[in-house]
């Protein structure tokens, strides 16, 4: 068995998982803002050596949580949990050093090394068969590759990074609660026409995001982080799946909350999967998630129009403003705070 909590991260992603073996074991997937941490904090304040943190990337809203921990002097993160994130300065040689400064990732590889934390990259390439195994799961890492993790350090400074940060803390202290101005693509016209991924090279704090399928007795969850869909794909396609050799998945977590450019129909047609999940407060300026990604996910994300899918959330969505009555045949929207999974039953599926 293992559960998955679903935290409320306003615009972001935070979720914890818990497993069995012969002990029990967590692994923290993202923070999300700042705030988020009075959900997560206490249920991490005991965190030790048998426990892990992955974060996706350094954007405001992976990050802030974390970020407001390594400060809480009272429940001081243990140095001996594993940390595992990418930034630049993983990447560049001393002598290098001074081309990403100490500001990058928020001052928070700064901090890390204060409290005695030494933080793990983890991109392709950097394991054997690509797989990071956590006390009895398996972490298969999709993305990011090195290149564009390089490209990223061409490209964007330190001081840059830390604006970035400042920037969206500054629009979440402001953010709108109300969706904008609704969006009336027809469902024809999304199919026809529907939006495609930006260039890797043209996104590159999201294209960056750690994405993994996470394995555990059979069970298959892919955490896309704010991934760029086309990288996914690219990725599972080396590795021999396609339309009709399917990754079989029990829940996919929709990559940038819902975002329109990153789903595809590439992506739906070569996972096999009928549960979904999404993360977003449903804010401004952006008010994930899309239309066009729900349309989406209801064409190509099932086996057959009549198999009915599920679409889980952190927050309640208002899904007359996304979808008509029509477009919402067998799709079953359900906020949550936690998933279990328990064990895999005849029909292949899980309960």
């Amino acid at each position: 068995m293992f559960n998955l909590r679903c935290f409320k991260a306003g615009k972001g992603d935070c979720f914890l998982l818990t497993w069995e073996t012969d002990e029990t074991h967590r692994l923290l997937i993202d923070s999300g803002i700042e705030g988020t941490y009075r959900f997560f904090g206490p249920l991490v304040k005991d965190f030790n050596e048998k426990d892990s943190i992955v974060i996706t990337h350094v954007d405001y809203d992976h990050i802030g949580g974390v970020f407001k921990w390594l400060n809480d002097d009272q429940q001081p993160l243990n140095p001996l949990v594993r940390f595992y994130m990418n930034t630049p300065q993983l990447l560049i040689t001393p002598e290098q050093s001074d081309k990403v400064g100490i500001e990058h990732g928020i001052n928070l590889e700064q901090l890390l090394k204060e409290k005695g934390i030494t933080p793990h990259p983890l991109f392709l390439q950097q394991y054997e068969d690509n797989i990071l195994y956590l006390n009895g799961l398996q972490l298969k890492i999709l993305s990011p590759a090195k290149e564009v993790l390089k490209k990223l350090i061409e490209e964007w400074t330190a001081k840059e990074i830390y604006q970035n940060y400042l920037d969206k803390k500054l629009e979440d202290n402001d953010k709108v609660s109300a969706r904008g101005i609704s969006n009336n693509r027809s469902k024809d016209d999304i199919l026809n026409n529907a939006p495609k991924p930006h260039r890797w090279d043209k996104d590159l704090l999201n294209s960056s995001s750690i994405a993994f399928v996470l394995s555990f007795n059979e069970a298959n969850i892919l955490f896309m982080g704010d991934s760029n869909p086309d990288l996914i794909v690219d990725e599972l396609s080396e590795q021999g799946y396609t339309p009709d050799n399917k990754l079989p998945l029990e829940i996919l977590k929709i990559s940038h909350h819902g975002a329109k450019y990153n789903t595809t129909k590439r992506l739906l047609e070569i996972i096999d999967c009928s549960k979904y999940l999404l993360s977003t407060d449903s804010s401004g300026p952006y008010y994930h998630p899309s239309r066009e990604t729900l349309i989406l996910i209801s064409e190509y994300g099932r086996s057959s129009r009549d198999k009915p899918i599920v679409i889980y959330s952190n927050y309640s969505l208002d899904i007359d403003k996304l979808l008509s009555q029509d477009e919402r045949f067998n799709i079953e929207f359900k906020e949550i705070e936690h998933l279990e999974i328990v064990k895999k039953k005849d029909d292949g599926t899980f309960e």
